[in-house]
Formats: structure tokens, sequence, C-alpha cells
């Protein structure tokens, strides 16, 4: 690997994990688009290079997210009969929602990867949280759940965008609730999509030996070793910060980096940079 892409993933590890612990989203939405870059760039095909990114993604997602669920728990802002409700029925569509990612082409899983950051962008804006720490019925619970856990799968991210707005406006949670909720949630969400691409990749006989990665099903090692050994610590760090941020700050960085990724997926960058003759 070029000098350059194993700074850009440590660069990637450090700051997905820190949002992670101080968001409560899995860091998908950063893993995904540099992991693509890093292997479109080393000459993998983008129809195996987007898998690639999404199973590693969620593979990354579950010890950051975990290592930041222990800490949020410590603090006492898990809300856990939800998370557990939310986080059940995401594991299971989440494995449906791999298995559809296998089928899609990659100009529909990158253009939802875009649309998906801005939805929960515009939903955190639209409405303030309650000052309580809100609740979940049965059914919204599972309704929640499903539908992360189903992008979660299709697209490689832990659901923490779709989570945490819905937990602020639909239960009404504030917002440091809502994230500690979120993260414990995806905690569960990513086993259904891990345990999709794991098998799809196998079944696929997926291997990128040739151009320096080395697989599991879809879930590369390399990358996944870089990525977890830089968002772990970070991911703690994050955490702590979380409960020192006020809750209106916190919402306006969550709008914000989804804005910034979605903008990055859609092409939008690249645009400009093209029109400006960069």
């Amino acid at each position: 690997m070029e000098p350059f892409l194993f700074c850009l993933l440590i660069a990637t590890g450090l700051f997905a994990g820190f949002m992670s612990g101080l968001l409560g989203i899995g860091g998908g939405f950063v893993f995904v688009p540099v992991m693509y870059y890093v292997l479109k760039t080393a000459g993998v095909a983008s129809e195996t290079a987007i898998l690639v990114a999404f199973g590693t993604s969620l593979a990354i997602a579950f010890p950051t997210v975990l290592t930041s669920v222990l800490c949020h728990t410590k603090n006492g802002n898990v809300v856990w009969g939800d998370a557990l409700l939310v986080g059940i029925a995401g594991l299971v569509t989440g494995y449906i929602g791999g298995v559809y990612a296998t089928y899609l082409p990659v100009a529909v899983l990158t253009f939802l990867f875009g649309v998906m950051p801005i939805v929960g962008a515009v939903r955190m804006m639209a409405e303030l949280p309650s000052s309580d720490r809100g609740s979940l019925s049965i059914p919204t619970g599972v309704g929640i759940g499903g539908i992360a856990g189903f992008f979660s799968g299709l697209l490689g991210i832990g659901g923490g965008t779709i989570l945490v707005p819905f937990l602020t406006i639909v239960g009404k949670y504030q917002m440091r609730y809502a994230i500690a909720t979120s993260a414990a949630a995806i905690v569960f969400i990513t086993l259904g999509g891990i345990s999709s691409y794991l098998m799809n990749g196998v079944s696929a006989c997926a291997d990128l030996s040739a151009y320096g990665f080395y697989l599991i099903g879809y879930v590369d090692l390399v990358e996944w070793t870089i990525l977890v050994a830089t968002a772990v610590p970070m991911a703690l760090i994050g955490v702590k910060y979380a409960s020192r941020c006020s809750d209106k700050l916190l919402r306006e960085m969550f709008v914000v980096l989804m804005l910034v990724i979605a903008l990055d997926m859609l092409g939008v960058f690249s645009f400009v940079k093209w029109l400006f003759g960069y």
C-alpha cells in the first residue's frame, strides 16, 4: 500500500472514531468513502470495491461503537430497553440489506449513500427534542430498528444517521441520550450486516490478494486492522466530550458532518473541482 493511502486510513480512523463516540454513529459515513477511494486507487473494480468498503465498514463499526457504549453506559446515558428493541429488529433487517447490496449497481449504492445523510440532517434541523430521556413504543422501536438495520446492511453504515434523528424527533430523546442509545442499538444492528457480507463474499470467492488486500468474505483485514487500531481509542475520547457538549452543539455538529459527507458522495465537490479546473 502506498504511504499516502496508509496515512489516509490512519487519519480516517482517528477522526471517525472520535465522531463515533461523540455523536453515536458507527462511523460508516466516514469509513466507506475513504476505503472505497483506497481500493479504487489500488486498482480494484468499482463493483467489488464498494461491497468491500461496506462490509469492512460494518466490521470496524462493531468494536468501535462497542467501546463507546461501555463508556456511555457508565455515564448512565443508555436507555437499554429501547436499545435492545431497536437493535434486535435491526439485526434481522441488516442481514437482508447486505444481501440486497450485492445485486444493486454501484451508481445506485453511491447515490443512496449520498442521499441518506441529507435526510438525517434535514430531520435533525426540523424539530427540537424534549428535555427528558424520551421513550419508544414497541411498534415504533421495531419499525425504527427495521429501517435503520436495512440501510445499515445495504450501505455499510452503523445506522446512527437514521437512529439519532428518529430518537430525538419520534422518541423525544434529549441528544445525549439519543447518541448513547443509538450506539448501543448499533452494536446489534451491525452484526446482521457483517454476517451478510461475510457469507456473500465467501460465496462469491472474493479475492483481492493481488492488490495487497486480504479478505474474509467482503471484509478486508488490512484496512480493518488499521482503522480499528486508530478508531477505538478515539471513540473513548469522543464519549468524554459528548458528556461535556451542549445538546445544541451536538445537534449542529451532527448536521454539518452528515451534509459534508453527503455532498462528497454525490460528487458535488468533484464537480466543483472540475468546474474550476482543479
